[in-house]
């Protein structure tokens, strides 16, 4: 996917990136090695032990390697993971197996996002809705946004999974402008057969380390939750996580007009630096933090964001939205975007009596 901040800010140099992009091969293939073998060892150190403390236990370094794989993934998609297109695609398709995305649809509906960021009925990334669209909604999807954007953060995972992963990763739909066939019809194929092809794995492994637990339906039932399915959910709501504190801040304003769209610099004023103290960060993927370079610049790999966006900061200023991240400061974003006046550009509570505590 190629860069498009010269469409949005004009020719300025202080958005010229490019210094940071970089032409290796053999460091990310390495990391996605690591990465995707750390996933295969907690996987097979559960299932050599067949025990449930120890399969909870492997819960976090199967999550952790699950999140960082799909910022993986994330880069590969982009092209900037690796000099050699080749690597990008194998790498890419590999990585978002353990997330259970669709390589190609992750690409089209992830560059359709940078296309159109902050474009109401475009970028589909935590657009919000008007009063209007909220109270014309049914009661079962007012209630789901307010979940969604509950100042808790525990809806954020559910809004990835719901609006975004089930209906965009993973399978080709028509209506979201991916139709069913080619490239995606063959990226879609090679998820659902690699996991077949893992789960046979990950029988005959148990087959020949405890005859008798290979037939015990139970255990096959706790051991795939606890090993795919919560690392599989507690990686959606990092992601959600994420994505949210990318694109949602009550300075980032969203447009409904397309011409006033195009007159501004979306890809830098639409996407956020956030920071976080070095004893928070280390479980999330953090390079991704620094989404106003990215998004001005998505040749530039995710191991090289952090002086990206320090140039922009130093270069524009206010301009760029970046802050400390903080639970105090996560709550007030949470308790202040609900929902969104376009006119005005400007965030709203909800309607008095319909869930403005949420």
């Amino acid at each position: 996917m190629s860069p498009v901040i010269e469409e949005k800010t004009g020719s300025n140099a202080g958005t010229d990136l490019r210094a940071w992009r970089d032409a290796s091969k053999l460091g990310p293939a390495v990391s996605f090695a690591a990465t995707f073998g750390l996933w295969l060892t907690a996987s097979a150190v559960g299932l050599w032990s067949g025990s449930s403390l120890v399969q909870v236990l492997m819960i976090l370094p199967a999550t952790f390697a699950v999140g960082q794989m799909f910022t993986i993934g994330h880069d590969a998609g982009h092209g900037s993971l690796s000099a050699s297109p080749v690597l990008n695609g194998l790498v890419g398709r590999l990585a978002l197996v353990p997330s259970v995305h669709v390589f190609g649809l992750w690409q089209f509906h992830h560059d359709v996002h940078h296309r159109f960021t902050g474009l109401r009925g475009r970028d589909y990334v935590w657009a919000p809705l008007t009063v209007g669209e909220y109270q014309a909604s049914s009661v079962w999807r007012r209630a789901l946004h307010r979940l969604y954007r509950h100042g808790s953060g525990l809806g954020l995972g559910l809004q990835y999974a719901i609006e975004i992963w089930g209906p965009r990763m993973l399978w080709p739909r028509a209506r979201h402008g991916a139709r069913p066939r080619g490239r995606y019809l063959a990226d879609t194929l090679f998820l659902y057969g690699t996991l077949a092809a893992l789960a046979a794995t990950a029988w005959g492994f148990v087959a020949v380390v405890d005859t008798d637990r290979s037939g015990d339906v139970a255990f096959w039932l706790r051991t795939g939750l606890l090993l795919f399915v919560v690392p599989l959910l507690l990686s959606q709501w990092m992601i959600g996580f994420v994505i949210y504190l990318n694109h949602t801040h009550p300075d980032v304003v969203w447009y409904d007009e397309p011409d006033e769209w195009r007159r501004h610099p979306v890809q830098l004023e639409g996407s956020i630096g956030v920071r976080f103290s070095p004893w928070r960060h280390w479980f999330l993927p953090r390079r991704i933090m620094h989404h106003t370079a990215h998004h001005v610049d998505p040749g530039v790999p995710l191991r090289r964001l952090g002086g990206a966006q320090d140039h922009l900061e130093n270069t524009f200023g206010d301009q760029v939205v970046s802050y400390d991240w903080s639970p105090r400061t996560f709550r007030h974003i949470l308790s202040d975007c609900k929902l969104y006046d376009y006119r005005a550009q400007r965030w709203l509570p909800y309607p008095s009596g319909q869930g403005e505590s949420a």
